[in-house]
């Protein structure tokens, strides 16, 4: 019988679970500002990225947000950014990836109107709107010569 109870013992003690510790923030930075409040995320990143001299990074060191040409000097911005106004109206938010503004940007007037939206990719601003890939491929359409003779066949 004592066999039974240590080995079931040990049986069940190698089936514990441990608990999950909530993100208290650790790279978050909430700051305030004379005009604007912001949050901002520097996630770790897996390895340093290569600079380009041409490119702005946008990094947090002393409790602020900086933002130089071709290099930084501090934890790398990597995840969500929102600024407020004092208002607490949206004034600009974005996602960053390694220091470089990434995806869809937009900023607020202060009376929380649309002020401009702006799509990034890696640090370079994309002009125009982005075509799907399945509306860039000619397999789904029809080649534009025979619906062109099919047309001058009808009077």
């Amino acid at each position: 019988m004592k066999k039974i109870f240590i080995l079931l013992l040990f049986l069940f003690s190698g089936h514990l679970y441990a608990q999950n510790l909530p993100d208290y923030g650790l790279y978050k930075a909430r700051l305030t500002d004379s005009d604007k409040i912001i949050e901002a995320e520097y996630n770790p990143v897996n390895h340093q990225p290569s600079i380009k001299s041409n490119l702005f990074y946008f990094w947090y060191s002393a409790s602020r947000v900086h933002s130089t040409q071709g290099g930084y000097s501090g934890q790398l911005l990597n995840g969500s950014y929102t600024e407020y106004y004092l208002n607490r109206n949206l004034r600009e938010q974005g996602v960053f990836k390694k220091g470089l503004k990434d995806g869809m940007w937009k900023s607020w007037n202060p009376d929380g109107t649309l002020k401009q939206a702006i799509n990034w990719n890696n640090g370079i601003e994309v002009n125009g709107e982005t075509i799907p890939i399945w509306k860039r491929l000619n397999i789904f359409k029809k080649s534009q010569s025979s619906r062109d003779t099919a047309s001058k066949k009808k009077p």
